[in-house]
């Protein structure tokens, strides 16, 4: 492998271990002052649907975990493989019925990501390039870290069962 592209790998991996850190570790704590609630949008959505879409970010996870795997050897051809199984067909996964129940800029920044991932896999396969991939995922990152701050998940009741037992 080539050093300069050793160099810009070691980079992204590191961003990615140290976004990984902070977020696990949550807000910085402040002495003595209460946290602060939490501000974010809520998505209400029955557990199962809760599931399936945590289960897509996840997926989006492990996708770029495998992409971030194969730019320091350049397989350009698994980036390609691997942004594919996340591209635009992968919208199609969850329900309409939860579709529904999610507010347009979630859709768009959601959509947003699922056509990252296909620009990352065309580009991949004609360009050949790393350093635009690495780019192009720091592109998408932005996406992904626009929505978890806008945006929590709470689980909420059925309301059709509500109905039926009263």
């Amino acid at each position: 492998m080539k050093p300069r592209h050793q160099k810009l790998a070691a980079t992204f991996v590191g961003a990615l271990c140290m976004v990984g850190v902070a977020l696990a570790a949550g807000p910085a704590k402040t002495s003595k002052a209460k946290p602060a609630a939490d501000q974010r949008a809520p998505l209400v959505l029955l557990d199962h649907e809760r599931h399936l879409v945590l289960e897509e970010m996840r997926n989006f996870l492990a996708v770029l975990q495998t992409i971030t795997d194969a730019l320091p050897r350049e397989d350009m051809k698994e980036v390609a493989r691997a942004a594919r199984t996340m591209g635009s067909g992968a919208a199609n996964e969850i329900p309409p019925a939860t579709v529904a129940k999610l507010p347009n800029e979630f859709k768009v920044l959601a959509g947003g990501v699922h056509t990252s991932f296909d620009l990352i896999a065309l580009d991949a396969e004609s360009l050949g390039d790393p350093k635009h991939t690495v780019s192009q995922v720091a592109e998408m990152l932005q996406k992904c870290n626009a929505c978890h701050g806008i945006y929590q998940i709470k689980v909420g009741k059925d309301v059709r069962a509500k109905i039926r037992t009263n």
